[in-house]
């Protein structure tokens, strides 16, 4: 992949840079968020210099978040240049090919008062990161993708650890307050996020009684 150009200010204090994987075709979105502990990284790939200057520019970093062991991407490489701790859930562990400093339980309250929020099912640790900063901010790795034209959708099954085990991990995210989602894979919702998400979970409740 082509390491990222351009940083996108999504809501003040989220920032994204992606890059586009031609095999798979769907852009990988890495995240930014500045809170009162510094600046986390969610799922970061190394950007090109002018998006590492801005990056740089935000504040005093203190972390990596992973969202699940397959989107460990550059975390290494982050952990090093900015000499920060990777943080990620315990069962993300054992399927990580680097050895994050600090394993994430389930609800904890992490740095920043960004909460671990376990939805198991898509991705080994598969753990979304909320935080009540602008009205609630949600982000997610794999438990759910917003890609073009397709809207809210689930992983496809194929890549999923257990299916039903996804859609029901969906309901942990009914519980929490929030204006905005973003992704590791599609564009970022800013309007109306937790609508749109309900109205996908009730559909998605629906196809299951169907099945």
């Amino acid at each position: 992949m082509k390491p990222a150009t351009r940083l996108h200010e999504i809501v003040a204090g989220l920032y994204e840079w992606s890059s586009f994987h031609p095999q798979w075709k769907v852009e990988f979105n890495s995240h930014a968020l500045r809170t009162s502990a510094g600046v986390v990284f969610i799922d970061p790939l190394q950007p090109g210099p002018a998006v590492l200057k801005k990056l740089t520019a935000l504040g005093e970093p203190f972390g990596v978040f992973l969202t699940s062991a397959s989107h460990e991407r550059d975390a290494g490489w982050f952990r090093k240049h900015f000499e920060i701790q990777v943080y990620a859930h315990e069962k993300a562990k054992p399927d990580c090919d680097i050895q994050p400093d600090v394993l994430v339980l389930d609800g904890e309250k992490l740095p920043g008062g960004v909460r671990a929020v376990a939805l198991p099912g898509s991705g080994a640790g598969e753990t979304g990161y909320y935080t009540e900063l602008g009205g609630g901010i949600l982000l997610l790795g794999d438990a759910l993708l917003h890609l073009p034209k397709q809207g809210l959708s689930l992983l496809p099954e194929q890549y999923c650890e257990d299916v039903q085990q996804a859609r029901r991990s969906l309901a942990r995210l009914a519980d929490l307050h929030f204006k905005v989602m973003a992704f590791a894979h599609g564009a970022p919702i800013t309007v109306n996020a937790k609508r749109q998400f309900l109205q996908f979970f009730e559909e998605t409740k629906k196809q299951k009684k169907k099945s």
